[in-house]
């Protein structure tokens, strides 16, 4: 039997921790946070003993190192926003705990990093020894998307003898009653990205592109979607994709994240950038240092709160993959799609948060199950594709394939 933790009991945590407790590899689930009323709040909906609350501040390396060792926990799942990735990381390795989390820091302020490198690159220099030299597995970015986008790419490249291009595709028509303005995930994530630099693969090179600006089309999403403005977003996947060796030694030059913006969302969006109120850089107000994404963020409601108050509609996250087999053209589309009533009224939980957090869970039990055999900190696509798409469909994530042929080259 297994002990895992989920640190960051928000509405993606909180689904990691109710798939957790479906699993029974693991006696022992520690929810973790800073603010534990969400943790309290699950322990009491199930009345599981499995469950145990913990207060900790996942940027409190220490006390993160001492409750991982005296609870022998193995397998951590973090939550939280990326800025504890590094934190947290630093405990398993020395507790010897496996490690998962959602998302990295997408793009690179100057002095910070390298140009060009992303933090899940940094994140995999800095510390992939320790966690080889212990047996453990860091796997990041391992949600929705990017997370199972990058298994779907995976598993098309599996399938293909060259590949040219890789494009994660990311579209939603719901809408929130009840509310001016919401946002299904965390709000300071959403308005990060669409004002970050949106860096993807172009001719095999990574390349800088313009927020809101670059490679805007319309893009045709399986019914009931349909036809959706497109643009390029700041998103891990977009550049790890088209980096990763094994890809581009199969051809890959180019690798996209594109998201579906309404017209409201696009028009806030660069409102928050003209402002500069899209970033985590803290000014000086009033003899207060804040963040001014917090301040622009904080009278939007908690994602975990909005479930009940969206209206019939449908999301769709996919990875496209454009190559050849056996000298003919092959497009493959991989992608999961649901409707946000039906999954809120089975799971309690937003479609997005159940999305994001089925991948996460499932690792997690795949890991400590030996079949995820990997070692060391790695992005999702270096990862045996089979055993995760064997398993989404079951897991509640709904997976469908897409195959187009064309004539022979």
């Amino acid at each position: 039997m297994a002990t895992a933790m989920v640190i960051g009991i928000g509405g993606v945590g909180s689904v990691i921790g109710l798939k957790l407790h479906e699993y029974e590899c693991f006696d022992r689930i520690l929810l973790a946070d800073i603010d534990p009323a969400f943790a309290e709040k699950l322990r009491e909906r199930t009345k599981s003993s499995r469950f145990e609350v913990h207060q900790v501040d996942a940027l409190q390396t220490q006390k993160l190192i001492d409750l991982l060792k005296d609870s022998k926990v193995t397998v951590t799942l973090n939550a939280c926003t990326w800025q504890t990735n590094h934190s947290v990381l630093e405990a398993c390795a020395q507790a010897g705990s496996h490690y998962i989390d959602m998302a990295a820091d997408i793009y690179s302020p100057p002095g910070v990093k390298r140009p060009g490198k992303n933090s899940f690159e940094a994140e995999i220099e800095r510390f992939n020894h320790a966690f080889l030299a212990k047996g453990l597995a860091g796997i990041l970015c391992m949600g929705m998307d990017p997370g199972a986008v990058n298994v779907f790419a995976r598993w098309a490249m599996d399938r293909l003898d060259t590949a040219t291009s890789i494009r994660v595709l990311d579209a939603d028509n719901g809408e929130v009653k009840g509310y001016r303005f919401a946002v299904l995930f965390s709000p300071e994530t959403l308005f990060e990205e669409l004002g970050a630099v949106p860096y993807y693969v172009n001719n095999g090179k990574v390349t800088a592109g313009k927020p809101l600006e670059t490679e805007v089309d319309w893009v045709r999403f399986p019914d009931p979607i349909g036809l959706m403005k497109t643009y390029a977003v700041a998103h891990e996947e977009g550049v790890s994709l088209g980096t990763y060796p094994p890809f581009v030694e199969k051809g890959v030059n180019y690798s996209v994240f594109k998201y579906s913006l309404s017209d409201k969302v696009y028009h806030i969006a660069k409102s928050l950038a003209y402002l500069d109120l899209d970033t985590w850089k803290k000014v000086k107000t009033d003899g207060v240092e804040v963040a001014p994404i917090r301040v622009a963020c904080a009278n939007l409601p908690k994602p975990a709160q909005l479930g009940a108050t969206v209206m019939d509609g449908y999301s769709c996250v996919g990875t496209e993959v454009r190559g050849t087999k056996e000298r003919k053209r092959v497009e493959y589309f991989v992608y999961t799609m649901d409707n946000h009533r039906e999954v809120y009224e089975k799971y309690g939980y937003s479609l997005t948060e159940v999305q994001t957090g089925i991948p996460p869970a499932l690792t997690a039990r795949l890991l400590v199950e030996g079949k995820i055999k990997e070692r060391g900190v790695m992005m999702p696509e270096a990862l045996d594709p089979e055993p995760l798409m064997d398993n989404f469909s079951r897991e509640g994530l709904k997976i469908f394939v897409e195959k187009r042929e064309v004539e022979r080259m």
